[in-house]
């Protein structure tokens, strides 16, 4: 590379930078508010609803920084790769403005991988696995979706080397500790079984902006399959519990795209989580290619996010 090349990417690379996406990306969602429907938790406060949500996204890219940083799991300090979670998620606005499932579950499955990463051949750590699925199954109170990842985290744990009997008491206490105190106090009327029926995938394109957003999940699907596949030749060159982090990590992005496929009619719930893991795998990508021109990929990703969110919100 020459040397302009190397202060770009060097550029690219920089906290400045990253805080220059951040604010754009608030911008993005701001920008596109007036033209969306309220919808989520505070519909009837939309600038509230806007705020929480992206208060929310803010605190899930931290978490993604300080995972990074107390595991070393890119092998940088860079924080690019969690500002580009922030500007491909604000790239669809109807998902991203107001508070509601999307960030809500991509927040605690990310607070709930890094409680996971600290129990890598940790004996003692009951407490942290009654933790991670009571967080599950509170979230699972507030919406079923949560229930999918239950299984997940026990894959997790295997992972970590400590799956063993008394985990899995650990982990069974605490899923069923919330709906105890919760439905023991009728604090809650005792849900229905779930209505299992057919939807035809035509309802993805009833609304306006449903094409758009379908290119942007079908881009979001492809480059994490992409780069997930290059990385996976490097990290089995890590070690046993850099390899134990990042297979997680990559099994949580397959899990849930494969989730978004299946229960397509709430595919936004699952987007942000996905961003969230894609972004892990371009920042591996970007820190291994840093010196081989890798920019030219990061600047085509942000023109092809960019072209849809003018695609989506500026008709």
């Amino acid at each position: 590379m020459t040397r302009k090349e190397t202060r770009f990417t060097n550029f690219i690379r920089s906290r400045g930078v990253g805080a220059i996406i951040a604010v754009v990306s608030a911008w993005m969602t701001w920008r596109a508010l007036p033209s969306l429907t309220p919808s989520g938790w505070l519909g009837f406060m939309p600038e509230l609803s806007w705020g929480v949500n992206f208060a929310v996204l803010s605190a899930t890219a931290w978490a993604m920084i300080a995972i990074n940083r107390q595991f070393n799991i890119l092998r940088t300090l860079s924080v690019f790769f969690a500002a580009y979670f922030l500007f491909i998620t604000c790239s669809t606005p109807f998902m991203s403005c107001f508070a509601g499932t999307s960030s809500v579950l991509a927040a605690c499955m990310i607070f709930c991988m890094w409680i996971l990463f600290t129990l890598y051949n940790e004996p003692h750590s009951n407490r942290r696995i009654f933790l991670i699925f009571a967080i599950l199954s509170v979230g699972t109170l507030y919406d079923w979706k949560f229930l999918f990842f239950i299984p997940l985290f026990v894959i997790g744990l295997a992972q970590m080397r400590i799956l063993r009997t008394k985990k899995i008491i650990a982990a069974l206490i605490g899923i069923f500790t919330p709906p105890w105190i919760v439905f023991g106090l009728d604090l809650m009327p005792i849900p229905q079984l779930p209505h299992i029926f057919f939807t035809p995938p035509t309802i993805l394109l009833q609304s306006p902006e449903a094409l758009p957003f379908l290119c942007t999940v079908l881009l979001t699907m492809a480059i994490g399959f992409l780069l997930g596949s290059i990385n996976l030749l490097r990290i089995l060159g890590f070690n046993a519990r850099a390899r134990a982090y990042n297979g997680f990590l990559a099994l949580l992005g397959i899990y849930t795209g494969i989730l978004a496929i299946i229960n397509f009619t709430a595919l936004p719930d699952y987007m942000t989580l996905l961003n969230a893991c894609v972004a892990f795998q371009v920042g591996h990508f970007f820190r291994a290619t840093a010196s081989r021109r890798g920019y030219i990929l990061i600047v085509l990703l942000f023109a092809a996010y960019t072209s849809l969110y003018l695609w989506a919100n500026l008709k």
